[in-house]
């Protein structure tokens, strides 16, 4: 998306300050480095929100997070 909004004519790791690299990383570790029974909780409602929104709920049971 922010690719899509920028003035930038071709794609890169690094646009600007930006770091596409560091960015997806760090979205990596929020859902995978839990340190929480908590957060691995609200972890787990994000993702089922999330996928509820994007496949529906008639389908929400074969996306729900493992």
């Amino acid at each position: 998306l922010r690719f899509a909004l920028s003035s930038c004519g071709a794609w890169r790791v690094v646009d600007g300050e930006f770091n596409y690299e560091t960015f997806y990383n760090n979205i990596v570790d929020f859902f995978e480095v839990v340190e929480t029974p908590e957060d691995k909780s609200i972890i787990q409602e994000l993702l089922l929100w999330w996928n509820r929104k994007i496949f529906g709920r008639s389908k929400v049971s074969e996306y729900s997070p493992q």
